[in-house]
């Protein structure tokens, strides 16, 4: 029969012995259960991976001269670069243009591009945001994990914008997330979970407060963004978007 392949991990705990896969394993915060019907199989008239079409990658995975462990490398994929699959084997390697360059890469970690929002890797969802605003509530409590270290703690959001302007709920969760921070405010984007009714989500958070906040006596004075895959900056900073998108990637890589 039939599984969504989002859903398998390879049964090896080597990985490298396992796959071609370079992501750093991690423990995940939350085991994610399939949408209603997904774990019945895989309807007769839902259409199969094919070669012919846009793919992703869906991790960072090695781009190969052959069919191999063996072959060389071309050059190591970040998630969500685009290709051409010239012939697609769902069980092995597909052959794929990217940047008019032709290799190969394992099936297994590559996604028609149709289907990249909502990709799922050991419980943890990489959804875009324009997907992530419609279900984020606001002025209620999401579980954030910092990937980096493991620590916990609590913020909510008060606007779904471009991105999320989150704040911490009390002084304790304030506390935490200046940790993570080596104890300095920064605007530097880290990598995080965000848990939320029974789902977690690849994100990446700043740890410079600004703008104004909500919540009084939290221990802090203004907000903090976090960001989901495709979102934007108020300023329109494209560096900073990038690193708050790489971000992104490294919790769902974190994740595998």
């Amino acid at each position: 029969g039939y599984m969504k392949s989002e859903y398998l991990i390879p049964a090896a705990a080597d990985i490298e012995e396992a796959d071609d896969i370079t992501a750093l394993p991690a423990v995940p915060v939350a085991a994610v259960l399939p949408p209603d019907g997904e774990e019945q199989g895989l309807p007769e008239d839902e259409p199969r991976e094919e070669a012919g079409a846009a793919y992703k990658t869906t991790t960072r995975v090695n781009f190969r001269t052959g069919a191999s462990l063996e072959a060389a490398v071309i050059k190591t994929l970040n998630p969500g670069v685009t290709m051409d699959v010239l012939e697609y084997d769902a069980e092995n390697w597909s052959k794929v243009l990217i940047d008019g360059v032709t290799g190969y890469i394992k099936s297994e970690y590559i996604i028609s591009a149709d289907k990249y929002e909502g990709v799922t890797a050991g419980g943890v969802e990489m959804l875009e945001w324009k997907s992530v605003k419609g279900i984020l509530p606001l002025h209620r409590a999401l579980l954030i994990t910092d990937v980096r270290t493991k620590l916990t703690y609590t913020v909510q959001s008060f606007s779904n914008g471009l991105h999320a302007d989150v704040e911490p709920l009390t002084k304790a969760d304030t506390a935490v997330l200046l940790k993570t921070y080596g104890g300095k405010w920064k605007w530097d984007p880290r990598p995080v979970w965000v848990t939320f009714n029974g789902r977690t989500f690849a994100a990446s958070i700043n740890g410079m407060p600004h703008g104004g906040g909500t919540i009084s006596g939290n221990g802090m004075n203004g907000q903090v963004c976090l960001h989901f895959l495709g979102s934007k900056p108020h300023n329109g900073n494209k560096a900073f978007e990038r690193d708050h998108q790489a971000g992104v990637k490294e919790a769902y890589n974190a994740a595998k």
